[in-house]
């Protein structure tokens, strides 16, 4: 396991979007190890790290399903907090690498990660009893501790990935508070949890979100947030500036910035973000593809 991986995963998974997540978020290096015996091994873990940091993110993206069916399987013997966690963080990261090529194959894999998400909170006592009764989410997602950074991480960015999927959908924006509460509590945890994903997530959620619904949204806190989750690696982890690209440039009808954003990811050296190289090859991956298609996006 890489040293950049046990600091993030020693809670407890390994996003990517981040997504690349978180598209690719390492499973060995992002979760702390689970003991899964039989079912699985250490293997699998190392195998992510090694995956997560190679310069192929057609490599990564064409592993992701086999172990994603071996984690799911896993997940339902084993039933632990760790590997619904990877479960969820598998189900996402795989939605964000094939989202731009199938939207709704994406939104079933983010559906999946949200409930694995949700199980995985479900295992602390005091945070089932409290959702249980009815409580609300973002009311009692304080209630759960540094161990569940991952969980908070996938399981709210799955929530709000599908949400953007669906934005169109009035019962799915009633899914927002959770979303972003689940995301906040995990970057009050650890704002530096698997590259800063959790700001460049809310970087984008904010960018889509008028500030009036009381959401944090709004371009100034968009833009402020990423300039936080570039902090964490000193702009190595090219997701942000995609994410940037993206959402808040769309937004405020920035082209050239959107260009130079996009440019910049495709120039940069994949190989400076230690652990993550197969995240920022995706990163570029998507930067081809939103530049291909800026002129739908203004």
């Amino acid at each position: 396991m890489s040293k950049t991986h046990s600091k993030a995963f020693r809670l407890g998974f390994s996003v990517l979007l981040a997504v690349a997540l978180i598209g690719t978020a390492g499973c060995a290096g992002m979760m702390k190890q689970a003991a899964i015996g039989p079912f699985g091994g250490p293997i699998v873990y190392d195998l992510m790290d090694i995956l997560l940091d190679s310069p192929s993110a057609k490599l990564l993206k064409e592993a992701m399903p086999g172990h994603i069916t071996l984690i799911t399987a896993t997940a339902e013997m084993g039933k632990s907090r760790e590997l619904y966690e990877i479960a969820c963080f598998l189900h996402t990261s795989y939605g964000i690498m094939v989202e731009d090529d199938d939207a709704a194959y994406a939104k079933e894999l983010y559906a999946i990660g949200q409930s694995y998400g949700i199980r995985a909170l479900l295992t602390d006592p005091n945070f089932r009893k409290a959702y249980n009764a009815g409580e609300k989410l973002p009311d009692i997602v304080n209630i759960l501790d540094k161990r569940f950074v991952p969980a908070l991480t996938w399981g709210g960015m799955s929530t709000g990935l599908l949400i953007i999927h669906q934005m169109d959908d009035p019962m799915a924006l009633m899914g927002l508070p959770d979303a972003v509460a689940m995301v906040n509590r995990s970057k009050e945890l650890d704002g530096e949890y698997f590259f800063g994903v959790s700001k460049a997530f809310l970087g984008a959620y904010y960018a889509l979100m008028p500030a009036f619904l009381g959401l944090g949204g709004g371009p100034e806190s968009s833009a402020a947030m990423f300039d936080e989750a570039r902090a964490v690696t000193g702009g190595k982890f090219l997701l942000v500036d995609v994410f940037e690209a993206r959402y808040l440039m769309t937004y405020i009808d920035d082209m050239d910035k959107f260009e130079a954003l996009l440019n910049g990811v495709l120039e940069a050296d994949s190989s400076l973000l230690e652990g993550g190289q197969a995240l920022n090859q995706l990163a570029k991956i998507k930067a081809e593809y939103y530049l291909s298609i800026m002129d739908t996006l203004f």
